[in-house]
């Protein structure tokens, strides 16, 4: 068994593989400023609640866009599982992706895991999205380098601060309203995040392609691509994995499996 750490800005999502199988997720409450020890104790309660024995974890990897949380993590799992634990990083030799930016370690390592599933497992050219706390679109060439990235503010923190601001209340559900144009507050503010967004990720896709002077396959992942990207009118593969099985893929090159 192989788990892969994804450190995010809210949750750590875990990926279990098993004979090269994803066969499922779990998540792993955590706060930025907690030490190892503190980390461990969520992590063992997470494991014993999926029915995971320390033991049965042949391997491990932890990838982290959050700074602050990377070291406990990763000494957390280094007590928990008695062996070290693979850190994704920004290496060429084993992601196989080329960046093009003005400086490639700027792109964030979530995006480069996920742009390894598309180049492994789908078509390119491509546009990623990715859907979370923020909203990333990337662009990859025929070869599978990254191009560059957009960042749009995530639907859900917009919502937020909608709320924050004026007082409206927001439905986090993500319900697409029957129409764009609203007759009510609920689906005024419905038609905004759900419709606005997707429309949002068609003009950025057509900004996108005509930059890159090519049709683009488009992938989307995260926790509400699913409400958002079937209303798109480009079509579009939802996978929440891409991450995840990015990681797993880095794993077995670094171990040479």
């Amino acid at each position: 068994m192989i788990l892969c750490f994804d450190i995010g800005n809210t949750d750590i999502d875990v990926g279990v593989f098993e004979n090269d199988v994803h066969t499922r997720d779990f998540r792993v409450p955590y706060k930025k400023d907690r030490t190892c020890w503190n980390h461990l104790g969520n992590i063992l309660k997470a494991l014993q609640a999926e029915g995971i024995k320390p033991e049965e974890v042949k391997g491990s990897i932890l990838c982290s866009v959050v700074k602050s949380a990377t070291q406990g993590v990763y000494e957390a799992l280094e007590i928990a599982f008695t062996h070290k634990p693979v850190l994704f990083e920004n290496n060429e030799e084993f992601t196989g992706i080329a960046i093009k930016t003005d400086d490639p370690q700027e792109v964030g390592l979530d995006i480069i895991a996920g742009c390894m599933t598309v180049k492994e497992k789908y078509a390119l050219p491509a546009i990623v999205v990715d859907m979370g706390t923020g909203t990333t679109l990337t662009a990859m060439d025929a070869e599978g380098s990254i191009l560059g990235v957009s960042i749009v503010i995530g639907v859900a923190a917009s919502l937020q601060a909608l709320n924050r601001r004026t007082g409206l209340p927001v439905d986090l559900s993500l319900t697409a309203p029957p129409k764009a144009i609203g007759t009510n507050t609920a689906d005024s503010i419905a038609s905004g995040a759900v419709l606005g967004n997707a429309y949002l990720m068609d003009g950025m896709i057509n900004a996108f392609e005509k930059e890159m002077g090519t049709k683009c396959n488009v992938y989307a992942t995260g926790g509400i691509a699913d409400r958002i990207m079937p209303l798109c009118s480009h079509e579009n593969v939802i996978n929440d994995d891409l991450l995840l099985d990015g990681l797993y893929i880095y794993y077995k090159r670094v171990k040479g499996l």
